[in-house]
């Protein structure tokens, strides 16, 4: 490689350099700060106006020379500038050149220090030569500054001219560096003009110039094109910079720090907001969440949400896309599933949003798991009010009816009696029609019995009852010929004691075993009944006191289930199974009343009755009373 062409590839490596480490500072400057970057510019200008001063020059093809400062130096500078006013905006621009005029304030200070210095040596040659040189690189840089200064100040100008017609950021770049160069050159045209010795520009050097101002520029719209997305929309007018510099930089300094502080109130509201606000692109790829996003999608670090799909982060109730956002709002409810967590229900909106001729989405949700719950309780609460309601007003239509009724089957049965103790004769007939009314009325005696037990109104007998020894009674009464075929196990220790009538507590046994035995009968496999006992905490379904119950705790009441492998219910049969006179059975062979005596008799008992069954799984009937007091002791 020739000398020549070896000068040449540095001078462009050096251009490249330069622009390259301008860029670089650019774009670290939230990490390392703006300092780096000034630092850097205003020493670099410094040195380009030596070099020029000092006349160092870059050898052209055909013996031609160009200024070595102008192009491999000042032009990166001008680069730099354009750089930083397009992507950072007239302030920190007109913050770069305040620091450049401030480098050029310090040097003038030290040339007249050092000058004033060597005024105080004695006349020689060296003196001489002293003075010499300083006056002429302070000549030189002067006019180095001064062309450097009309460039800067320029170049914004020429920018915003071209942003009017040309949309192409390269082209945008040729035409404002190449406005603000040829704009830097009025002086030293301006000399050439006067006389004044001033060495006019060869035409090759402006090629070499133009030259590099093509790559530069190449160089400027590729940074910006793969690096800097956000770029702020300059509608400045082209004579506005000029005007701010010269004019109103504390008024832009003043409000720079309004726009600041709150950007910092918006930042700091928006990320503490109990909200789900997620940031987007058009595509749906996240950009920004808030604190609230990263909890909810399984993270304190909302930083790893970025980059993730925004609409594979939740299953919503209905199809939503990207597109369909980027047209209008849209509203839906979606679920969160994160392992080890309750599921988490969103209501939720996507809005798209323009930002400097980009299009965002928005998307805000809110937590509505709590208010779901809320809701299902609620509705649990109402039916079961309502089902209390029911039960209370049948309790005491109940009452009222088996009261009027008992008071006629006593009258039946006191004629009965004395009927049959009257001398008869051989009046076979009415004997055995006497008996049939002893018969019905002493059933219609039972029936009323469970009416009271339903309507809490029936005579009670309390006392201590062992539960264990009451299932095991109840399972001796049972019909050998009914329980044929029939497995019925008895578990559960004995002592488990509480207190009620023992009458009344064996009726109810004795119905759900009658329940249970229906349940089984068409079974064609195995038939089996089981009844067990046990404190409150080994129960077979979950200890839950009906609203209207009071304060319950587990540890004072005692559970006895009845359980069977028949043909289950359904939910609309297990919401009326407890009322009066409903019943599954064909008509004639169920009065419907056995489980609503069962309910009326175990909350008389301060009690309640669960239920738990489904169609071809069997039931559960659990029974919770409260422990007799004496169990209650022996257990403390």
């Amino acid at each position: 490689m020739s000398d020549l062409a070896l000068r040449l590839t540095m001078a462009v490596l050096g251009q490249v350099f330069l622009f390259v480490l301008f860029a670089a500072l650019e774009h670290q400057r939230r990490r390392i700060g703006s300092a780096a970057l000034a630092m850097t510019f205003c020493a670099t200008l410094f040195f380009g106006c030596v070099v020029t001063a000092a006349g160092l020059r870059l050898p052209l093809p055909g013996g031609a020379y160009a200024d070595y400062g102008r192009i491999v130096i000042q032009l990166p500078l001008l680069t730099a500038f354009l750089l930083v006013y397009v992507v950072r905006g007239v302030l920190d621009s007109q913050r770069l050149l305040i620091g450049a005029a401030a480098a050029y304030m310090l040097f003038l200070y030290f040339a007249v220090v050092v000058k004033l210095q060597c005024s105080f040596l004695p006349e020689s040659e060296f003196r001489a030569v002293v003075f010499s040189l300083l006056g002429e690189v302070h000549e030189a840089v002067n006019f180095s500054a001064v062309s450097n200064l009309l460039a800067f100040l320029t170049v914004p100008m020429f920018d915003s001219l071209a942003a009017r017609g040309v949309r192409s950021r390269f082209l945008r770049a040729v035409a404002a560096l190449s406005g603000a160069q040829a704009v830097a050159m009025l002086p030293e045209l301006a000399l050439n003009r006067i006389g004044s010795g001033a060495a006019a520009v060869p035409p090759a050097a402006l090629q070499a110039q133009a030259l590099a101002t093509l790559l530069l520029a190449a160089m400027l719209a590729g940074y910006l094109r793969l690096l800097v997305r956000d770029i702020p929309d300059q509608k400045a007018g082209v004579f506005d910079f000029l005007f701010a510099f010269f004019g109103s930089y504390g008024r832009i300094r003043e409000l720079e720090e309004d726009v600041s502080s709150w950007e910092n109130r918006y930042r700091l509201v928006l990320q503490h907001t109990a909200e789900v606000v997620i940031v987007s692109d058009a595509a749906g790829v996240v950009t920004e969440a808030n604190i609230a996003a990263g909890k909810i999608f399984g993270g304190s670090r909302r930083k790893n949400l970025v980059g993730s799909e925004l609409f594979s982060l939740f299953v919503p109730d209905r199809p939503v896309t990207a597109a369909d956002a980027a047209e209008t709002p849209v509203y839906f409810t979606c679920t969160v599933d994160v392992p080890g967590r309750e599921t988490t229900v969103l209501s939720a909106s996507v809005s798209p949003v323009r930002l400097k001729n980009q299009l965002l989405l928005v998307t805000v949700a809110r937590d509505i798991t709590g208010e779901r719950r809320l809701a299902r309780e609620k509705e649990t609460l109402a039916e079961q009010l309502v089902h209390a309601q029911r039960m209370e007003s049948l309790g005491v239509l109940a009452g009222g009816i088996a009261h009027d009724f008992n008071n006629f089957i006593h009258a039946i049965l006191g004629h009965a009696d004395v009927a049959l103790m009257m001398d008869r004769g051989n009046a076979e007939k009415v004997d055995a029609h006497l008996r049939k009314i002893a018969v019905i009325a002493e059933k219609a005696g039972k029936l009323t019995g469970q009416l009271l037990g339903f309507a809490r109104q029936g005579k009670y007998h309390v006392v201590d009852i062992d539960v264990r020894e009451l299932l095991d009674e109840c399972v001796a009464l049972l019909d050998p010929g009914r329980t044929r075929g029939v497995t019925i196990r008895v578990g559960g220790r004995s002592g488990m004691t509480a207190r009620g009538d023992q009458l009344q507590m064996h009726q109810v046994v004795m119905n759900l075993l009658i329940n249970a035995l229906d349940a089984v009968e068409n079974n064609s496999g195995e038939k089996l009944i089981t009844l067990e006992t046990g404190p409150a905490a080994h129960a077979p379904l979950a200890f839950a006191p009906p609203p209207d119950s009071g304060p319950a705790e587990e540890e004072n009441y005692l559970w006895f289930a009845v359980s069977d492998n028949g043909s289950g219910m359904d939910e609309a049969t297990m919401r009326k199974v407890f009322e009066p006179f409903f019943t599954t059975k064909p008509t004639g062979q169920g009065t419907g009343m056995g489980l609503a005596m069962v309910y009326g008799t175990v909350t008389h008992h301060k009690g309640w009755i669960q239920l738990q069954s489904a169609p071809g799984a069997g039931t559960t009937f659990c029974v919770f009373l409260p422990k007799a007091v004496s169990q209650m002791r022996t257990e403390k």
